[in-house]
């Protein structure tokens, strides 16, 4: 009969101990682990129309109603050939890409990547329609400019950065 009182308190501090790391850890037990989200870690969207998988397209335009220009890469995950077409703001472009090919956007050096009449200022989201064999899907695309440098060589035009506040407060000064 003495070993019942020992198992008692064994119970009760192996219980104790059990309830100390659930309310210690509870917040793992039910908040999603961010590392098991899957995202696009890019600039532009990722998307996938049929056999057409797109990566980090974006487009690239200035202020102005200049151009803007497609970049990113589009891969054709079937043998045989696929016909892409995407239109946005009455501008449209085509694209043939083969079987098991692939296009880089930033690598055309035609005007096949250049939207004329996208005039949505930088930093905002364009629809932008993509048609893939029949296939149609409007997806949202953000529009960049040349701040950030990979994509300075990219903007219709040429990119002109912008006055910094200390330059202008400098030129107003230097003017009275």
């Amino acid at each position: 009969m003495k070993s019942a009182p020992k198992n008692r308190v064994q119970r009760s501090v192996a219980a104790g101990a059990v309830l100390l790391m659930l309310g210690v850890s509870g917040c793992s037990f039910t908040a999603e682990q961010s590392t098991t989200t899957q995202y696009a870690a890019s600039d532009g969207i990722v998307k996938d129309i049929g056999p057409v998988l797109m990566r980090n397209i974006l487009i690239v335009g200035r202020d102005d109603e200049t151009a803007g220009r497609l970049v990113g890469t589009i891969f054709n995950s079937s043998d045989d050939p696929v016909d892409l077409s995407i239109s946005a703001g009455g501008a449209s472009t085509s694209f043939t890409i083969e079987g098991q090919g692939q296009i880089k956007l930033e690598d055309e050096t035609s005007d096949d990547a250049s939207l004329e009449g996208v005039d949505d200022i930088p930093g905002s989201l364009v629809d932008v329609d993509f048609e893939v064999n029949g296939d149609q899907a409007t997806f949202e695309v953000p529009v960049l400019d040349g701040t950030l440098e990979e994509y300075r060589e990219f903007v219709p035009g040429g990119y002109t950065p912008r006055p910094s506040e200390p330059a202008a407060t400098e030129e107003a000064a230097e003017g009275e």
